[in-house]
């Protein structure tokens, strides 16, 4: 699936279900990393599940507290990486008047990976459902999707 943004050099690039990866194992950490290379997580970062289906895990020396939580149904996060692409214009006679211009770049958004749960984490508690901001986020999908949802007849005799 590709989907065009305003700007005709930016286009979001959506694989199917059978291209992408599917994640298994994604955290929101409750800090920022100005880092982005490899990492071995899988050395340093151990999250141990407890009794109650939260998880602990300590992150440069900090005790971190966890809990799993599913997307919405019948959606999808994306794990996106941004690319530059160089795109040849496709007019030889244009090509032909202006041989010393460049090729125009392309800002390509291409998915990474797919993930229909994550871990959400904070330092001090356990991330509770009903104030942590990215859990209670989720809600507004399904307040939006009432909102937009067409009205019906009932709808129509309520608002009369």
């Amino acid at each position: 699936m590709t989907i065009a943004t305003t700007s005709a050099r930016d286009q979001i690039n959506l694989k199917s279900d059978n291209e992408t990866q599917a994640v298994d194992c994604l955290h929101l950490l409750p800090c920022a990393v100005k880092y982005s290379g490899p990492a071995n997580t899988s050395t340093y970062f151990l999250p141990q599940q407890q009794l109650d289906s939260t998880y602990e895990a300590t992150f440069r020396g900090r005790q971190l507290h966890g809990r799993k939580v599913r997307l919405p149904e019948n959606y999808t996060g994306h794990i996106v990486v941004d690319s530059v692409a160089t795109n040849e214009a496709s007019d030889s006679s244009f090509e032909s008047e202006t041989p010393d211009m460049p090729a125009a770049e392309q800002r390509v958004i291409l998915s990474a990976g797919q993930f229909d749960s994550l871990t959400v984490w904070e330092h001090d508690r356990v991330p509770a459902e009903d104030d942590d901001e990215f859990i209670t986020s989720l809600e507004w999908i399904a307040v939006a999707a009432s909102i937009h949802a067409d009205c019906t007849d009932s709808c129509d005799e309520t608002a009369a």
